[in-house]
């Protein structure tokens, strides 16, 4: 593999962190319709929200406002001009029991007109009529270049074909970051491939010093679909040692890898993690490092098994 919150299998918890991820975007929807009472609807009795204001050159102390959840949504309610838009492209979401935390990075518009961005965690609790916000805190940061370019990953069902078996499984892990110049990675498929709270590991080498990049997801999709869109990039598997034992395994894929202009170009090897659940194939964890002087690829990962 080169380095420049998920669905999971269907069951109450599950459906809960769904439950959970929607609150956030029922809030965001009754800011954008200014609406009073759907504002308040969202939090329990006694919520707040904790608004974090960093100075806009990102420099000192912050400034700190806290709102009731009544305050919060007459002050929202009550603002003239455009609509406020904002979205939380990808969250992390936490079940405790009766008790879920659900954050993320976001961005925030007025209108058509970029305004800031910045982190949001919503502490949740279970009510008889389900989720409610409890308490809120949210920094407001204007340094948002990275948050600009964060891709929006929808989540989707993934296809059978992709999960049922390994060879699919390692077929798709290839298949959804490869691609010509110009053309979107597979970003949604991708993520059904994977186990919430999935980690990567890309191993490098700079100036005789062993580096280790250790990556979720979002952090690894942000961090590599500029480079490969824009370059053209493909990976494709030439060698394969799998070993499994019951319900898990671990597979060596040996892969080289090309830009569209072939001017970056090498071998590498992938050591992938999976497990199955009874229905499917979920990897959960991928560590990568590339060949290079001193570093060959073993005659073993390159002979046929």
């Amino acid at each position: 593999m080169f380095f420049v919150s998920t669905v999971f299998s269907q069951n109450p918890k599950n459906e809960d962190a769904k439950a959970a991820a929607e609150i956030p975007d029922r809030l965001f929807a009754a800011m954008k319709a200014k609406n009073f009472e759907e504002i308040r609807a969202v939090f329990t009795p006694e919520g707040q929200l904790v608004a974090i204001d960093q100075p806009r050159d990102g420099k000192g102390i912050s400034k700190t406002r806290v709102f009731t959840a009544e305050g919060f949504a007459k002050s929202i309610s009550e603002a003239k001009g455009a609509d406020f838009i904002e979205k939380m492209s990808n969250k992390d979401v936490r079940i405790a029991g009766d008790m879920a935390i659900v954050s993320g990075r976001y961005t925030f518009y007025v209108g058509d007109k970029f305004s800031h961005c910045g982190m949001n965690t919503f502490n949740l609790v279970r009510t008889e009529t389900g989720w409610r916000i409890a308490n809120a805190a949210s920094t407001l940061e204007f340094q948002c270049e990275r948050d600009l370019k964060t891709v929006e990953i929808a989540p989707i069902e993934a296809n059978p074909a992709d999960v049922s078996t390994i060879d699919g499984i390692i077929k798709a892990f290839y298949e959804t970051i490869s691609g010509g110049k110009g053309v979107p990675r597979q970003w949604s498929r991708d993520r059904t491939l994977y186990m919430p709270d999935v980690r990567f590991v890309g191993m490098s080498e700079q100036g005789g010093k062993i580096r280790a990049s250790v990556m979720n997801h979002d952090q690894y999709v942000n961090g590599t679909n500029e480079f490969f869109v824009a370059e053209g990039f493909t990976e494709r598997e030439i060698n394969r040692v799998v070993r499994r034992f019951g319900n898990i395994a671990h597979v060596f894929s040996v892969y080289e890898f090309s830009t569209a202009d072939g001017k970056v170009k090498g071998r590498g090897v992938n050591s992938i993690q999976l497990f199955w659940d009874g229905a499917r194939w979920w990897i959960s964890a991928a560590s990568w490092d590339e060949e290079r002087a001193g570093n060959p690829i073993p005659k073993e990962f390159l002979n046929k098994q």
